[in-house]
């Protein structure tokens, strides 16, 4: 499913996400995880520059305060930096597949699926720590230097 283009994608907590470089690659994923077994409405794809506000900080967040909150969150929270990376791809023309997926063996086999079909960037999100599956590949996109790894 692809998600609406603007609507947050919330708590990442459970989600693992990766960038691909064409809508195709990432629909071929999305059918590649529901033939292996993950039900289709766990999964979301985010293309298009609209999308980029589901990955956006302190969404819906305005002026000053809206700001402030976006830095102390770039600064606190563990997946906010990645959010910042998931958001550029989407502005500079990638896609971004969202799947609802928990336990190691699960999360192993869908981060499989989804490097076989062109996913990189794939990070997991767990309540205390962020899992780093695969790395960015290719020219990096135009993120602020301090969430740069």
């Amino acid at each position: 499913m692809t998600a609406p283009a603007t609507s947050p994608i919330g708590s990442a907590v459970g989600r693992l996400l990766a960038v691909f470089d064409t809508v195709g690659e990432a629909e071929a994923a999305r059918t590649a995880l529901i033939s292996a077994g993950t039900e289709s409405e766990r999964i979301e794809i985010r293309t298009g520059p609209a999308a980029a506000a589901a990955f956006a900080a302190g969404a819906g967040r305005r002026g000053w305060r809206g700001r402030l909150f976006r830095v102390i969150e770039l600064t606190w929270a563990d997946q906010a930096t990645d959010f910042a990376w998931y958001e550029a791809a989407v502005r500079e023309g990638h896609t971004v597949l969202s799947a609802r997926v928990r336990g190691q063996p699960a999360i192993r086999s869908v981060a499989d699926i989804v490097v076989t079909n062109g996913g990189h960037f794939i990070n997991h999100f767990g309540w205390f720590e962020t899992q780093e599956l695969a790395r960015w590949r290719g020219p990096e996109p135009d993120v602020p230097a301090f969430v740069r790894r």
